[in-house]
Protein backbone atom coordinates (compact mmCIF):
# COMPACT_ATOMS: atom_id res chain seq x y z
CA UNK A 1 0.00 0.00 0.00
CA UNK A 2 1.63 3.22 -0.81
CA UNK A 3 2.19 5.72 2.11
CA UNK A 4 0.15 9.25 1.90
CA UNK A 5 1.89 11.74 -0.03
CA UNK A 6 2.43 15.13 1.45
CA UNK A 7 -0.94 16.92 -0.06
CA UNK A 8 -2.50 14.26 1.69
CA UNK A 9 -0.92 15.01 5.14
CA UNK A 10 -0.81 18.13 5.28
CA UNK A 11 -5.28 17.84 3.90
CA UNK A 12 -4.94 15.82 7.33
CA UNK A 13 -3.56 18.22 9.45
CA UNK A 14 -5.85 20.92 8.48
CA UNK A 15 -9.07 18.75 8.33
CA UNK A 16 -8.39 17.79 11.73
CA UNK A 17 -7.72 20.82 13.41
CA UNK A 18 -10.57 22.74 11.85
CA UNK A 19 -13.17 19.85 13.18
CA UNK A 20 -11.77 19.67 16.51
CA UNK A 21 -11.74 23.88 17.03
CA UNK A 22 -15.57 23.32 15.35
CA UNK A 23 -16.22 20.64 17.99
CA UNK A 24 -14.86 23.11 20.72
CA UNK A 25 -16.65 25.95 19.40
CA UNK A 26 -20.22 23.65 19.31
CA UNK A 27 -19.23 22.69 22.88
CA UNK A 28 -18.45 26.14 24.24
CA UNK A 29 -21.69 27.31 22.62
CA UNK A 30 -24.08 24.82 24.19
CA UNK A 31 -22.53 25.97 27.10
CA UNK A 32 -23.37 29.46 26.82
CA UNK A 33 -26.43 28.79 25.65
CA UNK A 34 -27.35 27.15 28.87
CA UNK A 35 -29.68 24.44 29.47
CA UNK A 36 -33.05 26.50 30.65
CA UNK A 37 -32.29 28.29 27.14
CA UNK A 38 -32.02 25.00 25.04
CA UNK A 39 -35.23 23.56 26.94
CA UNK A 40 -37.22 26.82 26.05
CA UNK A 41 -36.16 26.75 22.32
CA UNK A 42 -37.22 22.62 22.16
CA UNK A 43 -40.45 23.95 23.76
CA UNK A 44 -41.32 27.06 21.90
CA UNK A 45 -39.66 26.09 17.96
CA UNK A 46 -41.05 23.33 15.88
CA UNK A 47 -38.23 23.89 13.38
CA UNK A 48 -34.75 21.90 13.20
CA UNK A 49 -33.63 24.35 15.80
CA UNK A 50 -36.31 23.09 18.16
CA UNK A 51 -35.90 19.30 16.86
CA UNK A 52 -32.09 19.78 17.55
CA UNK A 53 -33.24 21.43 20.73
CA UNK A 54 -35.15 18.47 22.30
CA UNK A 55 -32.08 16.23 21.25
CA UNK A 56 -30.06 17.91 23.38
CA UNK A 57 -32.33 17.65 26.18
CA UNK A 58 -33.00 14.00 25.53
CA UNK A 59 -29.26 13.15 25.11
CA UNK A 60 -28.10 15.16 27.87
CA UNK A 61 -24.31 14.77 28.64
CA UNK A 62 -23.81 12.31 26.26
CA UNK A 63 -23.98 15.33 23.35
CA UNK A 64 -20.89 16.40 25.27
CA UNK A 65 -19.07 13.11 25.25
CA UNK A 66 -19.76 12.58 21.98
CA UNK A 67 -18.27 16.54 21.15
CA UNK A 68 -15.59 15.26 23.37
CA UNK A 69 -14.77 12.13 21.83
CA UNK A 70 -14.69 13.63 18.14
CA UNK A 71 -12.59 16.41 19.15
CA UNK A 72 -9.41 14.06 21.37
CA UNK A 73 -10.03 12.10 17.67
CA UNK A 74 -9.59 15.06 15.83
CA UNK A 75 -6.65 16.63 17.75
CA UNK A 76 -4.48 12.82 17.61
CA UNK A 77 -5.59 12.27 13.90
CA UNK A 78 -4.21 16.40 12.76
CA UNK A 79 -1.21 15.40 15.12
CA UNK A 80 -0.41 12.20 13.38
CA UNK A 81 -0.83 13.45 10.22
CA UNK A 82 1.99 16.16 11.16
CA UNK A 83 4.34 13.51 12.76
CA UNK A 84 4.23 11.92 9.47
CA UNK A 85 5.01 14.79 7.41
CA UNK A 86 7.80 15.95 9.82
CA UNK A 87 9.42 12.75 10.29
CA UNK A 88 10.05 12.37 6.33
CA UNK A 89 12.52 15.17 7.16
CA UNK A 90 13.88 14.09 10.33
CA UNK A 91 12.68 11.68 13.11
CA UNK A 92 13.01 15.33 16.11
CA UNK A 93 11.01 16.80 13.28
CA UNK A 94 8.10 14.52 13.70
CA UNK A 95 7.92 15.15 17.67
CA UNK A 96 8.02 18.90 17.10
CA UNK A 97 5.21 18.96 14.16
CA UNK A 98 3.27 16.81 16.70
CA UNK A 99 3.31 19.35 19.95
CA UNK A 100 3.19 22.44 16.95
CA UNK A 101 -0.20 21.07 16.11
CA UNK A 102 -1.40 20.99 19.28
CA UNK A 103 -0.68 24.12 20.37
CA UNK A 104 -2.17 25.58 17.27
CA UNK A 105 -5.01 23.81 18.66
CA UNK A 106 -4.83 25.40 21.80
CA UNK A 107 -4.73 28.86 20.62
CA UNK A 108 -7.38 28.17 18.13
CA UNK A 109 -10.13 26.63 20.16
CA UNK A 110 -9.83 28.94 23.13
CA UNK A 111 -10.51 31.55 20.41
CA UNK A 112 -13.49 30.06 18.67
CA UNK A 113 -14.81 29.04 22.17
CA UNK A 114 -14.63 32.98 23.45
CA UNK A 115 -16.35 34.21 21.01
CA UNK A 116 -19.38 31.20 21.28
CA UNK A 117 -19.22 31.92 24.65
CA UNK A 118 -19.48 35.68 23.94
CA UNK A 119 -22.41 35.65 21.40
CA UNK A 120 -24.39 32.72 23.28
CA UNK A 121 -26.73 32.96 20.53
CA UNK A 122 -28.00 29.86 18.78
CA UNK A 123 -24.89 29.13 16.70
CA UNK A 124 -24.48 26.24 19.20
CA UNK A 125 -27.23 24.07 17.98
CA UNK A 126 -26.87 24.91 14.66
CA UNK A 127 -23.64 23.52 14.70
CA UNK A 128 -23.98 20.68 16.33
CA UNK A 129 -26.49 19.62 13.80
CA UNK A 130 -23.83 20.22 11.03
CA UNK A 131 -21.61 17.82 13.41
CA UNK A 132 -24.27 15.19 13.61
CA UNK A 133 -23.20 13.09 10.87
CA UNK A 134 -19.43 12.77 13.07
CA UNK A 135 -20.88 13.11 16.36
CA UNK A 136 -22.83 9.67 15.53
CA UNK A 137 -19.69 7.90 14.75
CA UNK A 138 -18.30 9.34 17.82
CA UNK A 139 -20.75 7.42 19.48
CA UNK A 140 -19.78 4.02 20.24
CA UNK A 141 -16.70 5.19 22.04
CA UNK A 142 -19.16 8.16 23.76
CA UNK A 143 -21.79 5.77 25.03
CA UNK A 144 -19.74 3.69 27.58
CA UNK A 145 -17.77 6.32 28.39
CA UNK A 146 -20.87 8.91 29.13
CA UNK A 147 -22.35 5.60 31.30
CA UNK A 148 -19.16 5.51 33.56
CA UNK A 149 -19.09 8.90 34.21
CA UNK A 150 -22.80 8.62 35.45
CA UNK A 151 -21.66 5.71 37.42
CA UNK A 152 -18.80 8.15 38.89
CA UNK A 153 -21.19 10.82 39.57
CA UNK A 154 -23.24 8.51 41.79
CA UNK A 155 -20.23 7.52 44.06
CA UNK A 156 -19.05 10.80 44.55
CA UNK A 157 -21.56 12.79 46.39
CA UNK A 158 -22.39 16.35 45.26
CA UNK A 159 -20.83 18.98 47.63
CA UNK A 160 -23.40 21.19 49.65
CA UNK A 161 -23.09 24.47 49.44
CA UNK A 162 -23.25 26.67 52.19
CA UNK A 163 -26.38 28.51 51.72
CA UNK A 164 -24.13 31.96 52.04
CA UNK A 165 -22.24 30.71 49.54
CA UNK A 166 -24.77 29.72 46.98
CA UNK A 167 -26.46 32.87 47.81
CA UNK A 168 -23.33 34.79 46.15
CA UNK A 169 -23.48 32.28 43.54
CA UNK A 170 -26.22 33.26 42.29
CA UNK A 171 -25.89 37.12 43.26
CA UNK A 172 -22.25 36.82 41.02
CA UNK A 173 -24.84 34.72 38.15
CA UNK A 174 -27.31 37.45 37.72
CA UNK A 175 -23.94 39.72 37.61
CA UNK A 176 -22.23 38.45 35.01
CA UNK A 177 -25.65 38.29 32.67
CA UNK A 178 -26.81 41.91 33.84
CA UNK A 179 -22.90 43.07 31.96
CA UNK A 180 -23.53 40.64 29.38
CA UNK A 181 -27.30 42.41 28.42
CA UNK A 182 -28.59 38.75 28.83
CA UNK A 183 -31.12 40.61 31.56
CA UNK A 184 -32.12 43.94 31.97
CA UNK A 185 -31.96 45.88 34.89
CA UNK A 186 -35.77 45.69 36.12
CA UNK A 187 -35.18 41.44 35.61
CA UNK A 188 -31.86 42.08 37.26
CA UNK A 189 -33.33 44.03 40.25
CA UNK A 190 -36.40 41.39 40.22
CA UNK A 191 -34.08 38.30 40.85
CA UNK A 192 -32.01 39.98 43.40
CA UNK A 193 -34.96 40.88 45.56
CA UNK A 194 -36.26 37.21 45.40
CA UNK A 195 -32.52 36.24 46.79
CA UNK A 196 -32.95 38.55 49.78
CA UNK A 197 -36.19 37.63 50.19
CA UNK A 198 -35.24 34.20 51.59
CA UNK A 199 -33.23 36.01 54.66
CA UNK A 200 -36.24 38.69 54.96
CA UNK A 201 -38.30 38.48 58.47
CA UNK A 202 -41.33 39.54 59.25
CA UNK A 203 -40.12 42.34 61.45
CA UNK A 204 -38.56 43.64 58.78
CA UNK A 205 -41.39 44.48 56.42
CA UNK A 206 -44.17 44.80 59.47
CA UNK A 207 -46.58 47.76 59.78
CA UNK A 208 -45.18 49.04 63.03
CA UNK A 209 -47.75 48.87 65.87
CA UNK A 210 -47.57 52.68 66.70
CA UNK A 211 -48.56 53.25 63.19
CA UNK A 212 -51.19 50.59 62.59
CA UNK A 213 -54.98 51.77 62.33
CA UNK A 214 -57.37 49.26 64.23
CA UNK A 215 -60.34 49.24 66.76
CA UNK A 216 -61.28 49.01 70.20
CA UNK A 217 -64.37 46.45 70.29
CA UNK A 218 -66.60 48.28 72.31
CA UNK A 219 -65.77 51.31 69.29
CA UNK A 220 -69.19 52.75 67.94
CA UNK A 221 -70.16 51.75 64.59
CA UNK A 222 -70.31 55.14 63.14
CA UNK A 223 -67.25 55.73 64.74
CA UNK A 224 -65.40 53.11 62.90
CA UNK A 225 -67.59 53.89 59.58
CA UNK A 226 -65.94 57.17 59.31
CA UNK A 227 -62.30 56.00 60.27
CA UNK A 228 -62.50 53.45 57.82
CA UNK A 229 -63.55 56.38 54.93
CA UNK A 230 -60.46 58.16 56.13
CA UNK A 231 -57.79 55.22 55.75
CA UNK A 232 -58.92 53.09 53.30
CA UNK A 233 -58.20 49.89 54.41
CA UNK A 234 -59.63 46.62 53.84
CA UNK A 235 -58.96 44.77 56.91
CA UNK A 236 -58.49 46.12 60.34
CA UNK A 237 -57.12 44.38 64.01
CA UNK A 238 -59.81 44.86 66.42
CA UNK A 239 -58.76 44.32 69.68
CA UNK A 240 -60.06 44.68 73.83
CA UNK A 241 -58.37 46.74 75.72
CA UNK A 242 -55.12 47.06 73.92
CA UNK A 243 -53.26 45.69 70.80
CA UNK A 244 -51.99 43.02 73.31
CA UNK A 245 -55.68 41.15 72.76
CA UNK A 246 -56.60 41.40 69.86
CA UNK A 247 -60.09 39.69 69.24
CA UNK A 248 -60.40 39.44 65.64
CA UNK A 249 -60.06 41.40 62.10
CA UNK A 250 -62.73 43.51 60.89
CA UNK A 251 -63.25 43.53 56.88
CA UNK A 252 -64.37 46.69 55.79
CA UNK A 253 -66.93 45.34 53.34
CA UNK A 254 -68.82 43.77 56.25
CA UNK A 255 -69.21 47.22 57.75
CA UNK A 256 -70.55 48.43 54.65
CA UNK A 257 -72.81 45.22 54.10
CA UNK A 258 -74.19 46.51 57.40
CA UNK A 259 -74.68 50.24 56.40
CA UNK A 260 -77.19 48.90 53.54
CA UNK A 261 -78.52 46.69 56.05
CA UNK A 262 -79.29 49.57 59.11
CA UNK A 263 -76.80 50.22 61.80
CA UNK A 264 -79.52 49.93 64.73
CA UNK A 265 -78.89 45.91 65.46
CA UNK A 266 -75.48 46.46 64.30
CA UNK A 267 -72.37 46.11 67.03
CA UNK A 268 -68.94 45.41 66.17
CA UNK A 269 -68.61 42.10 67.67
CA UNK A 270 -71.47 40.85 65.66
CA UNK A 271 -69.31 42.31 62.80
CA UNK A 272 -65.38 40.74 63.38
CA UNK A 273 -63.84 37.52 62.12
CA UNK A 274 -62.61 36.11 65.47
CA UNK A 275 -60.16 33.74 63.33
CA UNK A 276 -56.80 35.97 63.80
CA UNK A 277 -53.14 34.65 62.27
CA UNK A 278 -50.50 35.49 64.77
CA UNK A 279 -46.79 35.12 63.54
CA UNK A 280 -43.73 35.99 65.30
CA UNK A 281 -41.61 38.82 64.28
CA UNK A 282 -38.59 36.49 63.18
CA UNK A 283 -40.50 34.38 60.84
CA UNK A 284 -38.67 33.91 57.51
CA UNK A 285 -40.85 35.63 54.67
CA UNK A 286 -41.25 32.57 52.56
CA UNK A 287 -42.45 30.66 55.44
CA UNK A 288 -44.64 33.67 56.39
CA UNK A 289 -46.15 33.95 52.81
CA UNK A 290 -46.59 29.74 52.39
CA UNK A 291 -48.13 29.61 55.39
CA UNK A 292 -50.79 32.74 54.59
CA UNK A 293 -51.37 31.41 50.89
CA UNK A 294 -52.29 27.73 52.30
CA UNK A 295 -54.47 29.11 55.19
CA UNK A 296 -55.68 31.63 53.34
CA UNK A 297 -55.13 34.50 55.20
CA UNK A 298 -54.17 38.54 54.19
CA UNK A 299 -53.53 40.20 57.50
CA UNK A 300 -50.92 38.29 60.19
CA UNK A 301 -50.49 39.80 63.75
CA UNK A 302 -46.87 39.85 64.37
CA UNK A 303 -46.12 39.39 67.82
CA UNK A 304 -42.68 39.72 69.75
CA UNK A 305 -41.29 36.69 72.30
CA UNK A 306 -43.79 37.59 75.41
CA UNK A 307 -46.85 37.34 72.82
CA UNK A 308 -47.37 41.22 72.80
CA UNK A 309 -48.46 42.68 69.27
CA UNK A 310 -45.58 44.47 67.53
CA UNK A 311 -47.35 45.61 64.15
CA UNK A 312 -49.04 43.67 61.41
CA UNK A 313 -48.08 42.27 58.16
CA UNK A 314 -50.32 42.15 54.85
CA UNK A 315 -49.78 39.77 51.90
CA UNK A 316 -49.27 42.79 50.00
CA UNK A 317 -46.04 43.85 52.14
CA UNK A 318 -44.83 40.71 51.82
CA UNK A 319 -44.94 40.88 47.83
CA UNK A 320 -43.62 44.03 47.67
CA UNK A 321 -40.17 42.80 48.78
CA UNK A 322 -40.43 41.18 45.69
CA UNK A 323 -42.02 43.14 43.04
CA UNK A 324 -41.28 46.74 44.60
CA UNK A 325 -43.82 48.57 46.07
CA UNK A 326 -47.33 48.22 45.08
CA UNK A 327 -49.41 51.85 45.20
CA UNK A 328 -53.12 52.55 45.33
CA UNK A 329 -54.86 55.15 45.60
CA UNK A 330 -54.97 55.37 49.46
CA UNK A 331 -51.90 55.06 49.25
CA UNK A 332 -49.50 58.37 50.12
CA UNK A 333 -47.64 59.94 47.58
CA UNK A 334 -44.75 61.80 49.66
CA UNK A 335 -41.49 60.01 49.34
CA UNK A 336 -40.00 58.83 52.31
CA UNK A 337 -36.78 60.29 51.71
CA UNK A 338 -36.90 64.36 50.43
CA UNK A 339 -33.27 65.17 48.85
CA UNK A 340 -32.90 68.99 49.61
CA UNK A 341 -29.71 69.61 48.37
CA UNK A 342 -25.84 67.94 47.70
CA UNK A 343 -25.78 65.09 50.87
CA UNK A 344 -28.75 66.98 52.35
CA UNK A 345 -32.21 64.85 52.65
CA UNK A 346 -35.06 64.92 55.10
CA UNK A 347 -36.35 61.31 56.09
CA UNK A 348 -39.16 59.59 56.84
CA UNK A 349 -38.07 58.08 60.10
CA UNK A 350 -40.26 54.90 59.93
CA UNK A 351 -37.75 53.93 56.54
CA UNK A 352 -35.54 50.98 57.49
CA UNK A 353 -32.11 51.43 57.24
CA UNK A 354 -31.48 49.00 55.14
CA UNK A 355 -33.16 51.09 52.53
CA UNK A 356 -31.78 54.29 53.50
CA UNK A 357 -28.52 52.93 52.77
CA UNK A 358 -29.63 51.35 49.31
CA UNK A 359 -30.21 54.45 48.48
CA UNK A 360 -27.66 56.36 49.70
CA UNK A 361 -25.21 53.73 48.24
CA UNK A 362 -22.83 53.83 51.66
CA UNK A 363 -23.38 52.54 55.19
CA UNK A 364 -24.73 55.47 57.84
CA UNK A 365 -25.69 53.47 60.87
CA UNK A 366 -21.17 53.67 62.16
CA UNK A 367 -21.10 50.29 63.08
CA UNK A 368 -24.31 50.94 65.55
CA UNK A 369 -25.42 46.78 66.19
CA UNK A 370 -28.85 46.45 68.56
CA UNK A 371 -32.38 45.04 67.61
CA UNK A 372 -33.72 48.04 65.43
CA UNK A 373 -34.85 48.29 61.69
CA UNK A 374 -35.77 51.90 61.48
CA UNK A 375 -33.93 55.09 61.27
CA UNK A 376 -35.81 56.40 64.44
CA UNK A 377 -35.19 53.23 66.03
CA UNK A 378 -31.45 54.07 65.20
CA UNK A 379 -31.50 56.85 66.77
CA UNK A 380 -33.22 55.41 69.75
CA UNK A 381 -30.28 52.98 69.91
CA UNK A 382 -27.52 55.53 69.67
CA UNK A 383 -29.19 58.36 71.99
CA UNK A 384 -30.31 55.16 74.78
CA UNK A 385 -33.83 57.07 74.70
CA UNK A 386 -35.86 58.81 72.36
CA UNK A 387 -34.18 61.66 71.41
CA UNK A 388 -36.12 65.15 71.34
CA UNK A 389 -36.44 67.45 68.40
CA UNK A 390 -33.30 68.99 67.57
CA UNK A 391 -31.30 66.52 69.15
CA UNK A 392 -27.97 65.37 66.86
CA UNK A 393 -25.94 62.79 66.41
CA UNK A 394 -23.02 61.92 63.97
CA UNK A 395 -22.66 58.71 62.54
CA UNK A 396 -19.99 57.34 59.89
CA UNK A 397 -20.21 60.69 57.65
CA UNK A 398 -23.44 61.60 58.39
CA UNK A 399 -24.95 64.23 60.92
CA UNK A 400 -28.23 63.24 61.66
CA UNK A 401 -30.88 65.81 63.24
CA UNK A 402 -34.43 65.09 64.39
CA UNK A 403 -36.81 67.37 63.06
CA UNK A 404 -39.85 65.94 64.30
CA UNK A 405 -41.38 63.81 67.02
CA UNK A 406 -42.96 63.14 70.39
CA UNK A 407 -41.79 61.36 73.86
CA UNK A 408 -42.48 58.18 72.25
CA UNK A 409 -41.38 57.76 68.61
CA UNK A 410 -38.97 60.30 66.00
CA UNK A 411 -40.91 60.95 63.18
CA UNK A 412 -38.62 62.80 60.59
CA UNK A 413 -34.99 63.41 60.44
CA UNK A 414 -32.89 65.29 58.77
CA UNK A 415 -29.51 64.00 56.99
CA UNK A 416 -26.64 65.76 55.87
CA UNK A 417 -23.27 64.22 55.00
CA UNK A 418 -20.19 65.73 56.09
CA UNK A 419 -18.55 65.89 53.05
CA UNK A 420 -20.87 65.78 49.89
CA UNK A 421 -20.32 62.77 47.40
CA UNK A 422 -19.98 64.27 43.89
CA UNK A 423 -22.10 61.81 42.77
CA UNK A 424 -25.57 62.14 43.57
CA UNK A 425 -27.80 59.04 45.16
CA UNK A 426 -28.47 56.63 42.34
CA UNK A 427 -30.83 54.09 44.61
CA UNK A 428 -35.14 54.16 44.20
CA UNK A 429 -36.52 56.22 46.78
CA UNK A 430 -38.67 53.74 48.21
CA UNK A 431 -42.20 54.20 49.16
CA UNK A 432 -43.35 55.20 52.86
CA UNK A 433 -44.77 52.14 54.32
CA UNK A 434 -48.82 51.59 54.57
CA UNK A 435 -50.27 51.10 57.77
Amino acid sequence: MDEPGSIELGLGVGLGLFLAVLYSATNAGLAALGEARIRAIAEDENGALGKEARRCVELGRTIRTRLLVGRVFCVGAAAGCAALLGGRQNPWLALGSAVAVGLGYAVLAEVSSAIARRRASRGGLRMLRALRPLEWLAAPIAVPIAALGRVAARMVPAPQLDGEVGHRAVEKMIEKSEEKGELGTDQAKLLRSVLEFRATVAREVMVPRTQVVAFEIDMPLEDVIGAIEENGHSRYPVYRGSMDQVEGILYAKDVFGALRRGLANEVLPDLIRTNVFFAPETQKLSVLLHEMQSRRFHLAVVVDEFGGAAGIVTLEDILEEIVGEIEDEHDDDEAPIRQEGPGHFVVDATISVYDLEEYLGEDINGGTEGDFDSLGGLLVQVAGRVPEVGTEVSLGDYDLRVLAGDDRHVEQVEVIRRTPTPEEPTGDVPSAQAS
